[in-house]
């Protein structure tokens, strides 16, 4: 594996210590945890107690300023009485503060030099070097290093090393602080601590669920601690004699385990519950002090990851960098568990609540189906599972069939708190049948499709013939919101209707190929298939034939011009900030790519000078407010060979995260995953399977790019694809 793939900054600003925690946010598929420092920063509170009130995500201003600490697991969610469902930010595990002669290292108090901090995203270990200037005079070199293990996935492994330069005292505290809040709420109903050798919080949820974690020092030659306890917050503190220029290791093991965890033995509010937990968490940290070679096993499971996912760019290190950021949190963020999905900040942040979006399908799904489609056959079973919710979803507003929710969570139940969202953003429902199409064409799983997937396919489909209305012959979908949110209430979305009449065709296709007695088990009425069929055939599509164009919807026309050059002085801030909500709904001013989101989906679907026209229009009112946009444009100037405009918006879409610092309230990870899909999709040439379920691989490569490298999985076969100017050579892996 060539080119940097090292994070760094050397430099702490208050101004930027928030983004490089979301940026070097550490994940194993069970926990995440934000790259926050270990000891505490003065004056930066984290139980702070506000409403943070339904709001538009993109424009709001998010509190805490300086940090947020971030430990989450996914599937433990609480209930806030204004956001729903939340993921719940538990109790900070990698706590330790340094003392020396009373004065405690602090990087907004203390001076020292030589700082520091990086992630390495081969093996997602966090480093962090300094050398403290203390007040009495000596000095003390200091090294943190943190991991969340592959191997053992319920541990964080951690070490502090100190070296000084004269003989002293550092008293080091390893502490395990409840006093957080989500979003300034307070989830934990309660809190029970004990501290003896270990320090141990034991938490009772506002959703019922139970967490328990653990936090053990070790220190050579140390054995007792003082202990302390102040509210919320448990501590012990060991007084370590450094010997000038002999370094000491402090190794730290933390462990979390709740009763939402799939090998749990006793789930639910019990004394038997809470002592299921002290014993797993004990029997996790055993394990991990069993084995001698922790560390490498971890290592060997990132290489293995990485074989699967790398790619390699040569003549671009920059958008090399920019895509193994993307992979590695893609890889970090995936969730071993079907009960959830990946939320729209990749667990990284608070931002959405820990909500699931669209982005699951169309931004996400497929990076996983070519490159750990084990993965992705998570993502689709928790539609699966949630398929109850979105049932009950669609009773809540007077339909049939399934509605999938804008803002999923744990229970699949609608959690959007912005009407206009929840209400019209509908499509949504085709988004999810879509990706499951996908996933089962491209990995051949069509046990799935056959045991679970007809299910959602066929109660999606009775939704939308529930949700539309027929008229003139053609079926209609008025009253919605498309990708494009910066335009409610529209009549006939040209995405919207094009994505229910295409997953409303394939269901009934399929439909048709079960047996009668298949088709009884489902509770299939034997109407749907055709009634569906000719619904997706004559769903009614804004397309003016004479000048080859694709209204964004039927009613587009009369929206009204804006002036952007008045209105959007300051390029800088999003458009949203320059305009009230109320008028920009009735403006033509897009947030984000709609109707040229189907010319990616379905590449080979509408004529070039169709594609040309519409690109052409609507990227001169497309403000790209939504981190989704540029790529999805990228990808379709590719397709039209207009590589420096596809170049160009991919550079766009790479620096939202690491070079334009925007990653504060955790990672854009749909941008992350639409970044890969321009680079293999896009670039690379990767458009699908043939028929015959051979690779489709077109190159459209930037003239700067020499040659990319990509590895891909399809019906269980995995290739290496290597792509040039006019060139693609596939290799089957063994």
């Amino acid at each position: 594996m060539t080119g940097q793939m090292i994070l760094k900054t050397d430099r702490y600003s208050r101004k930027d210590n928030k983004h490089y925690e979301g940026a070097m946010t550490q994940g194993n598929g069970y926990m995440n945890m934000r790259a926050s420092f270990e000891e505490d920063l003065s004056g930066e509170r984290q139980d702070e107690r506000y409403w943070r009130l339904p709001a538009n995500v993109t424009l709001e201003k998010i509190r805490n300023p300086i940090s947020k600490w971030g430990v989450y697991v996914p599937g433990i969610y609480g209930r806030h009485p204004l956001l729903g469902e939340e993921l719940v930010n538990l109790p900070y595990l990698p706590g330790v503060n340094l003392y020396c002669g009373g004065e405690r290292f602090d990087m907004d108090d203390s001076r020292y030099e030589g700082y520091e901090k990086t992630l390495d995203m081969r093996d997602g270990v966090l480093r962090r070097r300094v050398c403290w200037k203390t007040r009495t005079g000596v000095s003390v070199d200091i090294v943190w290093k943190r991991y969340l293990s592959l191997t053992f996935a319920h541990c964080m492994v951690q070490e502090v090393v100190l070296r000084s330069d004269k003989d002293t005292v550092i008293e080091v505290e390893n502490f395990l602080d409840g006093a957080v809040t989500t979003n300034g709420y307070d989830h934990f109903v309660s809190v029970e601590t004990v501290c003896e050798n270990d320090l141990e919080m034991y938490l009772e949820l506002d959703s019922g669920q139970h967490v328990f974690l653990s936090s053990r020092m070790e220190i050579p030659g140390v054995e007792k601690g003082h202990t302390y306890v102040q509210g919320r917050r448990i501590a012990k503190r060991y007084p370590v004699h450094l010997q000038a220029g002999k370094e000491v290791t402090c190794k730290k093991t933390g462990i979390i385990v709740t009763d939402a965890d799939e090998e749990r033995s006793a789930p639910g509010a019990s004394d038997y519950a809470v002592s299921d937990l002290v014993e797993r968490a004990a029997q996790y940290r055993d394990e991990y002090a069993r084995c001698e070679n922790g560390y490498e096993l971890h290592q060997k499971e990132w290489e293995r990851r990485w074989k699967d996912a790398d790619v390699e760019i040569q003549g671009d290190d920059q958008l090399q960098f920019h895509l193994r950021f993307c992979i590695y949190h893609l890889l970090r963020a995936a969730n071993r568990s079907g009960n959830v999905a990946i939320d729209a900040k990749g667990y990284a942040g608070e931002a959405y609540f820990g909500h699931y979006f669209w982005d699951t399908e169309i931004y996400l799904l497929p990076f996983y189906i070519y490159t750990e489609p084990e993965q992705a056959a998570k993502l689709v079973e928790y539609r699966y599972r949630t398929l109850e919710g979105a049932k009950k979803n669609a009773r809540s507003y007077g339909y049939e069939g399934a509605r999938y929710p804008w803002e999923s969570c744990i229970s699949g139940e609608e959690q959007c708190p912005n009407w206009q969202y929840a209400d019209l953003e509908i499509h949504i429902t085709a988004d999810v049948a879509y990706g499951l199409l996908e996933y089962c064409r491209i990995t051949g799983d069509r046990q799935f499709l056959k045991e679970k997937g007809m299910r959602i396919l066929l109660e999606t489909a009775r939704y939308w013939m529930s949700r539309a209305r027929k008229k003139d012959g053609k079926w209609h979908l008025e009253g919605v919101m498309g990708p494009d949110e910066y335009l409610p209430f529209t009549r006939d979305s040209a995405y919207t209707n094009y994505m229910a009449a295409y997953t409303l065709k394939k269901t009934a296709e399929e439909l048709s190929k079960l047996t009668s007695d298949e088709q009884q088990a489902l509770g299939m009425r034997e109407e749907e298939p055709g009634l569906y069929e000719e619904m997706g055939r004559n769903m009614y599509f804004p397309y003016d034939e004479e000048a080859g164009f694709i209204w964004q919807s039927d009613d587009f026309a009369s929206y009204e011009d804006i002036d952007f050059e008045r209105v959007w002085k300051d390029r800088s801030v999003p458009f949203g900030n320059c305009i009230s909500q109320e008028r920009n709904y009735r403006c033509k001013a897009l947030k984000q790519g709609d109707t040229v989101m189907l010319f990616y989906l379905f590449r080979d679907r509408f004529p070039e000078a169709v594609r040309r026209n519409c690109i052409d229009y609507y990227e001169k009112i497309t403000t790209h407010d939504s981190s989704l946009s540029h790529i999805i444009h990228s990808i379709v100037y590719g397709d039209l060979e207009e590589s420096e405009k596809s170049y160009a918006h991919a550079v766009k879409s790479m620096r939202i995260d690491w070079e334009e610092k925007g990653a504060a309230e955790g990672i854009h990870i749909a941008n992350a995953g639409g970044l890969w899909q321009g680079v293999v999709c896009g670039f690379g040439g990767l458009s699908g399977i043939y028929p015959d379920g051979s690779l489709r691989v077109e190159p459209a490569l930037p003239e700067h790019i020499r040659r990319i490298t990509y590895p891909i999985c399809v019906s269980g076969k995995r290739y290496l694809v290597t792509v040039e100017k006019d060139k693609a050579e596939i290799k089957e892996r063994e």
